[in-house]
């Protein structure tokens, strides 16, 4: 039986075309060498990757962060899920302030296989530098015992407390529970009431910072920081009649800010001898701790103060001092001096920020040219900065000056970015408002996009996305209703998602679907914004209920809206019965 079975065989092969046979004997050849080969090349790539992975540990030992970066990344490439790698990889970038850090902190917060110490790390890692919407991604994807954790809370919130999101804080502390609300977690609660700027929210932080003021001889610090956030105008010196003792026992940690504070305390109380308490706070501490005192006459607004007591020549030996003159100079409108101090000390900050202080004062002394020069250079170099803020600090910089245009450039091209600390879309509504303002539709729809993986569930953004490129013809029309559909039915009341729906319907051609969705609100036209009123008198029209010269039609200001609207729902109207 085995012979005719074998004779079968020859038979067939024989019988075969040579080109066949040959593609057969090639794909054995190719099976046999890969069953051959395969096992080893795999142990070949596992000990190379193995050998990076030592090699990157060496790096991180010697302090040679490129090395490490290159070699984990090697690793990577061999192997995308090996934890060790991603872990090397999050301290290199992070040492070299990689603008690349908070992409790898991510993939280290999700990996599958990461403990709690790797996610607590990656998390303070991407907590400062990343839009806020990305963090709350991330805080939203951590295991619910982590967000139950004190480690993880005080990061997360104190991220919030800085963007003044002081409401969504609150709630995050007050979900720790009893047994974990620390000291620290008090004073961020403190820092809620603060940011409340209300005379009430002063007065509880300073009864709520009274009861909980260490002893003498404890670290005051943080407990310093809360008092000077306090604007001196509300501090109540006998709410804190029981601090007083600890700033003036001799164990301070902080002797200069613990003796200032009890000026700041003085000053705020004794109204006629104001300029006798300064007098005295210069005399001691322009010498031994100039910086402090700097910082203190700065923080009560004493700017002229600050120069006639701190010579420029001083930041030789104390560079802290930089920041606190070149401000001084600046809020006091002393531009003239600003120049010469920039020419000295200018290296000790970053090129992008130097520029923009030079671009600030060009503008202020009317000098246009070094302006346009100085303000180019500065967005050039903020461009390719290793710092994920550079745009945002030119933002704050020319902002505080009172340059209103290009603050908002710099915000729009932070934005455009894409990374750095960028605050909620919320938080952009002054912007958002100055570009509707000037007609800038194509600005705000870039806007619209870029954040909207960072708020990929906020349905204002979605709606004004899917306005912005219903007008603009960007996306399918179907698509967008789709979409807005879906988020109509959870917000049924909701004019401005209602009313884009309808705008989306108009644009597929679907008038009476448009009409009816507006029906169900039963609106007055006279109280929607511009916008949404072109929109119901498009519907209006398209559905056949008033006629193209009608006077709300004619009379309607058209010129107020953005050139996308008026284009589109002035060609829909001319497309009318």
């Amino acid at each position: 039986m085995i012979r005719p079975a074998y004779q079968a065989c020859h038979d067939l092969w024989v019988n075969l075309h040579p080109v066949l046979r040959f593609v057969l004997l090639l794909a054995l050849v190719a099976a046999l060498g890969y069953l051959g080969v395969s096992g080893p090349f795999q142990k070949f790539k596992e000990w190379r990757m193995q050998r990076n992975l030592v090699a990157a540990r060496s790096a991180v030992t010697e302090e040679s962060m490129h090395e490490a970066r290159d070699r984990s990344l090697t690793a990577l490439r061999a192997d995308s899920s090996c934890l060790e790698a991603y872990r090397i990889l999050e301290k290199a970038t992070a040492s070299l302030r990689d603008p690349w850090h908070s992409e790898i902190a991510r993939a280290l917060l999700s990996h599958p296989d990461s403990t709690d110490a790797d996610r607590l790390n990656a998390f303070c890692g991407i907590a400062p530098e990343v839009p806020l919407g990305l963090l709350k991604q991330s805080w939203s994807g951590l295991p619910a015992g982590s967000r139950q954790e004190l480690r993880f809370v005080t990061v997360f919130a104190d991220r919030l407390l800085a963007e003044h999101c002081f409401k969504e804080a609150t709630l995050v502390l007050l979900a720790l529970p009893a047994a974990a609300r620390t000291p620290g977690v008090e004073r961020r609660l403190i820092r809620v009431l603060i940011g409340s700027d209300k005379p009430e929210g002063y007065d509880e932080a300073q009864r709520l910072i009274a009861t909980g003021f260490p002893a003498v001889g404890q670290k005051i610090a943080e407990w310093l920081d809360l008092l000077e956030a306090i604007p001196v105008a509300n501090l109540q010196p006998k709410l804190l009649e029981s601090v007083r003792p600890v700033l003036e026992g001799p164990a301070a940690d902080d002797v200069p800010r613990a003796e200032l504070m009890l000026v700041r305390l003085d000053y705020a109380t004794h109204f006629a001898r104001r300029e006798a308490i300064i007098d005295a706070a210069i005399a001691c501490w322009k010498d031994r701790e100039p910086e402090a005192l700097a910082r203190f006459l700065g923080a009560l607004g004493l700017y002229q103060r600050v120069l006639e007591t701190i010579p420029a020549e001083r930041i030789e030996q104390h560079p802290g001092l930089f920041p606190a003159l070149l401000g001084a100079l600046e809020r006091s409108g002393a531009w003239d001096k600003v120049t010469p101090l920039l020419d000295e000390y200018g290296q000790l900050l970053p090129k992008f920020e130097l520029l923009a202080h030079r671009a600030v004062v060009a503008a202020k002394t009317g000098d246009a040219a070094n302006f346009a020069l100085a303000w180019t250079d500065a967005r050039g170099e903020a461009k390719i900065s290793q710092r994920a803020d550079a745009f945002l600090t030119l933002h704050r910089i020319v902002r505080d000056a009172g340059m209103e245009q290009e603050a908002e450039q710099a915000l729009v091209e932070a934005i455009r970015c894409g990374r750095g600390p960028l605050p909620l879309y919320s938080a952009l509504k002054p912007l958002l408002t100055s570009l509707a303002r000037q007609g800038r539709d194509k600005i705000l729809l870039e806007i619209c996009a870029i954040y909207l993986p960072f708020e990929s569930t906020n349905p204002v953004l979605i709606t004004q996305l899917a306005y912005l490129a219903s007008l603009n013809q960007l996306i399918e029309p179907k698509t967008v209703i789709a979409a807005m559909e879906h988020l109509a039915e959870g917000f049924p009341k909701e004019v401005p998602i209602q009313c884009v729906l309808a705008t989306a319907y108009l644009c597929d051609g679907q008038p009476a679907m448009a009409a009816q969705t507006l029906d169900r609100l039963e609106l007055d036209p006279a109280q929607l914004a511009e916008g949404y009123r072109a929109a119901f008198l498009a519907t209006q029209v398209l559905a056949g209920r008033i006629p193209k010269d009608d006077p709300r039609i004619t009379s309607f200001p058209w010129k107020s809206l953005l050139p996308s609207e008026r284009k589109k729902f002035n060609d829909l109207i001319r497309a009318g019965g």
